[in-house]
């Protein structure tokens, strides 16, 4: 009998067969693909952070109803504390309320649809402008003219004792 041959009862030698060598570089490679993907995934949540997640809103008092003149748009500034991706920030920002009858109230935040500059009323001309790229808004938040894609973001009214509030 030759050296390499096996028992006939046995079965035969299959040269291609797995060898223990093949077997611990196959094992390598699942585990190293596998913590890649786990680090993968690590990573991508730690840049990502809470970013995917819904910004969370909060209701900014506007002020008395008493005192938003009907016919005249009023700008008003705020800050509010949030949670941004990874840390707790004060976050401010214009918005402009107007009301015709002094009963139902239109509030307008003051970014511009198109790259997020900060629009202005110019009340000689009965409209919002910004300043960066020439966007045009009418008074009902309406794009006029300009790059701006969208009108101006309405934001939900409350009023609570006679204070109207905005949620931003």
């Amino acid at each position: 009998m030759e050296d390499d041959a096996l028992d006939p009862k046995k079965g035969s030698w299959d040269q291609e067969a797995l060898s223990r060598r093949k077997l611990l570089e196959a094992g390598f490679w699942v585990l190293a693909g596998a913590g890649g993907i786990a680090t993968a995934g690590v990573a991508t949540r730690f840049l990502v952070g809470d970013s995917l997640e819904p910004k969370e809103q909060k209701w900014v008092e506007v002020g008395p109803v008493a005192d938003l003149e009907p016919g005249k748009v009023h700008r008003i500034t705020y800050a509010v504390k949030s949670k941004d991706a990874w840390r707790n920030v004060n976050r401010e920002g214009v918005i402009y309320a107007l009301t015709e009858d002094g009963t139902s109230f239109t509030i307008f935040d003051a970014t511009c649809t198109h790259l997020a500059c900060s629009v202005h009323w110019e009340e000689d001309k009965n409209h919002f402008a910004c300043p960066c790229h020439a966007g045009i808004f009418s008074r009902e938040g309406e794009v006029l003219d300009g790059p701006p894609p969208r009108p101006l973001v309405k934001l939900e009214t409350k009023l609570e004792d006679g204070i109207l509030k905005a949620l931003v």
